[in-house]
Order: structure tokens, then C-alpha cells, then sequence
């Protein structure tokens, strides 16, 4: 089938065999490897659509840039075609056996070692769940959504065990692999995941859900620093980082897992409000009227902006029901990163748009929580 929501990405050059290989040596520290991540930098900053263009690079589907697509038609009201959608899901399966879960789908090097293209990820899988309950309340497409939302529990189940402490805490893996670092917004969406079948999965599973999702819960508080801040790593190893997307989608998750389970407001609440305060204190920028990228880096770049921090922090002004400051916070960001017709996900030192058109980082993620506004803003003058 033809896949309807495909582009270009910023990950385009460091997932080829020379960029895993590249980052591979770069986090060991290798002097060959800082090179090598400099001229690819250097090139992939300067020349983004002729670098790609000379490597044939092709644009392709993600499964996070098909949900939030296929949420986004839901949101305007123009889903015509849920079969469409749920064809367009369940072809980027990774193809696991007895599961349904979905990733990246192209190879990509990290600090906690190589992902290979047909790991499925747990910050990825959610998106998916969510679209496929929305499809799975339209008749013709109940069953087989709901067939493959079941179908990610045993895609959860195979997580690794990272922490577990009794029957209190638990922390699990990014991916169904051997990790040296744990994740601390994976683990927020592992929560979250298990807080959809708690609610939505079959009844034999709910209650094992209930609980996890709790358990995950607590681990993700117990991480938090009384600034309201969280890691990315649940440790202070090198490398580690706090930045604003991350930050958001921690508290986003915390957020959703409340409204499923009302009853972990007890443990979730605070939690929520020092971040969304750490957020509003330390990454966002009344000057200049965006998210700033990092509140504490790992490493340098010439992007001082970047769209998928500012759709993050849209979605949760409207989360907090704050309407009127997300509305001219949505068209100041607009302003900056659409420049004509075209939409750019990242904004360099010099002021420069970069990555045009590249949906998947930010730009439809953007697109959706503006039109979760446009609903709520309908919603409130009705």
C-alpha cells in the first residue's frame, strides 16, 4: 500500500552504516569518531537536502509520525477512511511474532549500544495504542484494532526487568534487549502503556496492569529532583542530560496515566506540578517566547530551537487548560519554524530554518496538539 504520512529526517545521514558506526566510536570516546561525527554534523547542518539527495535517501513512513498523523485527521474531524489508517499501522509492524509493537524502523546507534531496525521501542509503541482505540470505535474497524491493541501486551511483557523493588517500585527497558542505562521517560511511557490495558485491554490482564502501571509510576517519581527536574538516565553517569521534549513527555505520560487511574493521583500529583513548574521555570523562555532545547547539555550543536520542544509544551499548556497562552504561544512558534508553505523542525545559531518538511521530528506532533486546541478553544465558546 502507499503510505500516506512520509518524509525526510534528521536522522537520515547517522543511520547509515557509516553514521552507526561513527557514533558507535564517538561515544567510546574513539578521536576518530569525534571527527567523523563533526564532518557528518557539519554536513548534515549545512547541506541537509543535497546531503541526502547524494546519499538517496528517501523519504519513508515512521510509525510515531503515522499515529500522531492519523490522531491529527481524528482531532480536525477528517478520518474519512479508517480502514486506510489501520492498514497504514499495522504495515509498519515490526513483525515480531505472537505481539504488536512498533519503532524506529532504520538501525540507530545509542549510548546504551545498537538498535537494530526491527526493535520495537516502548516510547514509540503508545502513540500506536492510542490511534488504534480511536480507529477501534468505528465498526468496521472495531475488531482488528482492537485485535492488535491486545497484541502489544505481550510486546510489554517482554520489556527487561531494569529495577524492581518488592511490590513498590519497577523500572523496565527501552526495548526487548540487554540495556546498560535505564530510561527514565521510557519507563513514564511504559506506565502509561500499561495504564491502557489496565483500562482497555482483556479482562484477564488488567489487574497484572493496574499494577505495573503504578509500580512504573512510583519508580518514575522517585526519580525526580526536588527542582522538579528528571534525567534522561537514572543515573549521573556521562552523557546524561535534561532537556525540554523529555522533560515534557515525562510529565505528558504522568499526566495521561492519571486520567486513565485516577486512583495514582496520590502518588503521581506532585510530581506533576514540580515538573510542569520546572518546565514553565527552566526551560521555557519568556524572552524569547519558545522552549529552550537543554536545561543541562551533553554535548554541542549549532540548533538553538527546536520544534518538537515546542509541540511538546503546547500540548501541555492545553493539558493544564491554560487556552489563551497556547493559542499565542502556537502563533508565535508558527511564525518561527513555517516559513511559506513549508514547516522546519529545528532553528540554528544564525537564526536559519533547518530541516524543512521533516514531519516526523515536531512538525506533526506540532500540527496535532494545534488541532487539540482548535478543539478545546471550539469546546470553551460553545
Amino acid at each position: 500500500m502507499k503510505l500516506v504520512a512520509c518524509s525526510l529526517d534528521p536522522y537520515d545521514l547517522w543511520c547509515t552504516p557509516f553514521g552507526i558506526r561513527v557514533r558507535e566510536l564517538f561515544y567510546q570516546g574513539n578521536l576518530l569518531g569525534k571527527l567523523g561525527a563533526l564532518v557528518i554534523a557539519l554536513v548534515d547542518w549545512l547541506l541537509p537536502l543535497m546531503s541526502r539527495k547524494l546519499l538517496g535517501a528517501q523519504p519513508r513512513a515512521y510509525p510515531i509520525l503515522s499515529a500522531h498523523y492519523w490522531l491529527l485527521m481524528v482531532y480536525r474531524g477528517q478520518l474519512s477512511d479508517c480502514r486506510m489508517a489501520l492498514d497504514d499501522l499495522r504495515s509498519q509492524v515490526l513483525g515480531l511474532p505472537d505481539m504488536s509493537a512498533w519503532g524506529l524502523g532504520f538501525p540507530w546507534m545509542s549510548k546504551n549500544g545498537l538498535y537494530g531496525p526491527d526493535v520495537p521501542f516502548v516510547t514509540h509503541t503508545p502513540y500506536v495504542m492510542e490511534a488504534l482505540l480511536y480507529l477501534a470505535q468505528n465498526e468496521e474497524c472495531h475488531d482488528e484494532a482492537m485485535e492488535m491493541f491486545y497484541g502489544t501486551w505481550p510486546f510489554l511483557e517482554s520489556l527487561k526487568v531494569m529495577y524492581e523493588d518488592g511490590d513498590r517500585l519497577l523500572a523496565l527497558s527501552y526495548a526487548p534487549v540487554d540495556e546498560p542505562r535505564i530510561v527514565v521517560n521510557a519507563n513514564s511511557y511504559a506506565a502509561f502503556a500499561h495504564a491502557l490495558h489496565a483500562v482497555h485491554g482483556v479482562e484477564d490482564v488488567r489487574e497484572l496492569a493496574r499494577k505495573k502501571s503504578l509500580h512504573l509510576a512510583s519508580w518514575v517519581v522517585c526519580q525526580q529532583e526536588e527542582s522538579g527536574r528528571w534525567w534522561y538516565y537514572a543515573d549521573r553517569d556521562p552523557g546524561n542530560f535534561v532537556d525540554g521534549f523529555h522533560s515534557c513527555f515525562v510529565v505528558k505520560n504522568l499526566i495521561k496515566l492519571r486520567h486513565l487511574l485516577p486512583q495514582v493521583g496520590v502518588v503521581v500529583d506532585d510530581a506533576i506540578e514540580k515538573g510542569w513548574r520546572y518546565i514553565r521555570e527552566e526551560i521555557y523562555s519568556d524572552s524569547a517566547g519558545l522552549c529552550r532545547r537543554f536545561a543541562v547539555r551533553s554535548h554541542r550543536d549549532p540548533y538553538l530551537w527546536d520544534l518538537y520542544d515546542q509541540a511538546e509544551y503546547l500540548g501541555l499548556l492545553i493539558d493544564f487548560g491554560l487556552l489563551d497562552e497556547a493559542r499565542m504561544f502556537a502563533d508565535g512558534v508558527e511564525q518561527r519554524f513555517k516559513k511559506g508553505e513549508h514547516w522546519y523542525c529545528r532553528i540554528d545559531m544564525f537564526g536559519r530554518r533547518w530541516g524543512r518538511d521533516f514531519l516526523r521530528w515536531g512538525i506533526v506532533p506540532f500540527w496535532y496538539h494545534q488541532a487539540r486546541l482548535a478543539r478545546a478553544l471550539k469546546k470553551e465558546t460553545d
